[in-house]
C-alpha cells in the first residue's frame, strides 16, 4: 500500500512533458504507431478525461473513468501478456490478459475472478487509456488518406518523442484529431491527446510518467492473490458482454447507413456498425435494466429526450453519446453508442425501433 500511496503523490504525467528534439516524419511515425503492438513495455500512466459524464448507477465505472483521473501501473509484454494495476487511494484493482483467458484481482474484496472471454467491442476500461493501447485503437479508425502533421517534439518519461497529428476527416464521426508523441525508434506511444472536433481543448490526455522499454519481469504477469482470498469464475466481465450472449433477434443488418460487421462468436447479441470511428454499437436490454438506464438519465439532468417512436434519451458529450431506446410497449429496448454526431444517433435509433433500414 506504502506503494500505491508514493505513487499518488507523483508528479502527474501530462505536466511532467517537456521539450524534446526528436523529429520524425509524421506518415512513417503514424505506421510505426499502429504497428508497436509488438513492442513490450513496463510503466506508470496518467490519464485525465474530462467528457463529463454524469454519474448513473448501472454504468459508474463508465461515468468515473470518462470524468476524472485514471492512474495505472503497467506490464506488457504481448498483446496476450499483459498486467494492468489500477490505483486508488484505497487501493487497486489488477486485471492480467494471459493466452487463456483474463484475471482480475480486487484487493479491497480480496476475490480473484478469472473470466473466460470478453468480447471486441465492449464497454471502456482503465487499460484503454493506457498510451499505447489508447493510440493504436483510434488510430486503426481512421482513414490512410487523413492527414498526417508533425507535432513539437516532447520529452516523456525519459523518452525524446516525435509527434504527430492526424486530423479525422470523416464528417461521422466526432473524433477531430488525435495527437501522438511516440519514441522514433520504436514507434511506442508515450502520449496520446483526443480532440473532438469544435473543441479547442483536448477531452482525453494521457501520458506516461514513467517507462522502461523491454520484456518486464515474467512474475508481474503472472496472476496472483493473497491468502485466504476467494477465487471465482465468470464467462465475461463486461456489461456489454453480459448482454452480448443474448438473444440477437431484435438487432438489424443496417443501422444509420452502416452495415452490420459479422457478430462475433459467442456474443450474437452485440451489433457492431461498421469499423472507423464513426461505428455504431447497440445491444439489447432486458426491460428492468432498460427502465433503471432510462431513469437514471433523467435523474442525471443531462439526457436530450429523442423523438422516436417509443422512449429514448441519450447522454450527449463532445466525444462519446450512449442512447438508450425502448419500444411503445415496453417488450423491446437497446443501448446505442459511437463517436458519432446527433443525427447519427437520431438515425440509429429510429432503425432499431423501426426493425431496420434498407
Amino acid at each position: 500500500m506504502a506503494v500505491v500511496g508514493a505513487l499518488l503523490v507523483g508528479v502527474p504525467a501530462v505536466l511532467a512533458a517537456r521539450p524534446g528534439d526528436a523529429t520524425a516524419d509524421p506518415a512513417q511515425l503514424r505506421d510505426l504507431v499502429t504497428a508497436s503492438a509488438d513492442k513490450p513495455w513496463t510503466g506508470y500512466a496518467e490519464a485525465r478525461a474530462a467528457l463529463g459524464v454524469p454519474r448513473i448507477a448501472a454504468l459508474s465505472d463508465v461515468s468515473t473513468l470518462l470524468s476524472g483521473v485514471t492512474r495505472m501501473r503497467g506490464w506488457y509484454a504481448a498483446p496476450d501478456q499483459v498486467r494492468t494495476d489500477v490505483l486508488t487511494p484505497v487501493g487497486e484493482r489488477d486485471r492480467y490478459v494471459t493466452p487463456r483467458g483474463q484475471a482480475v484481482w480486487d484487493y479491497g474484496a480480496e476475490l480473484l475472478t478469472l473470466v473466460a472471454r470478453d468480447p471486441r467491442v465492449r464497454l471502456p476500461r482503465s487499460e484503454d487509456l493506457l498510451p499505447p493501447d489508447l493510440a493504436r485503437r483510434l488510430l486503426a479508425g481512421t482513414s490512410p488518406s487523413d492527414p498526417a502533421t508533425a507535432l513539437p517534439a516532447r520529452r516523456v518519461a525519459g523518452v525524446d518523442a516525435a509527434g504527430v497529428r492526424v486530423t479525422v476527416a470523416d464528417p461521422e464521426t466526432t473524433v477531430g484529431a488525435l495527437d501522438v508523441w511516440a519514441d522514433p525508434s520504436t514507434g511506442l506511444p508515450v502520449a496520446v491527446e483526443v480532440r473532438a472536433k469544435g473543441v479547442p481543448d483536448p477531452l482525453i490526455s494521457t501520458a506516461f510518467a514513467e517507462l522502461a522499454q523491454g520484456p518486464p519481469d515474467p512474475a508481474a504477469l503472472a496472476p496472483r492473490r493473497g491468502p485466504g482470498a476467494g477465487v471465482t469464475r465468470s464467462p465475461t466481465s463486461d456489461l456489454f458482454g453480459v448482454l452480448g450472449r443474448g438473444d440477437g433477434s431484435t438487432l438489424p443488418d443496417r443501422l444509420a447507413g452502416r452495415d452490420r460487421e459479422p457478430p462475433e462468436r459467442r456474443f450474437p447479441a452485440l451489433g457492431q456498425y461498421g469499423t472507423t470511428l464513426g461505428q455504431l454499437i447497440a445491444v439489447p436490454l432486458p426491460p428492468d435494466l432498460a427502465g433503471n438506464l432510462l431513469s437514471g438519465i433523467d435523474r442525471a439532468g443531462a439526457g436530450r429526450t429523442l423523438t422516436v417512436d417509443g422512449q429514448g434519451s441519450a447522454l450527449e458529450t463532445p466525444l462519446l453519446t450512449l442512447a438508450v431506446v425502448r419500444s411503445q410497449d415496453g417488450a423491446r429496448a437497446w443501448a446505442l453508442s459511437g463517436l458519432v454526431p446527433r443525427p447519427t444517433i437520431d438515425s440509429g435509433a429510429a432503425d432499431l425501433l423501426a426493425g431496420g433500414a434498407t
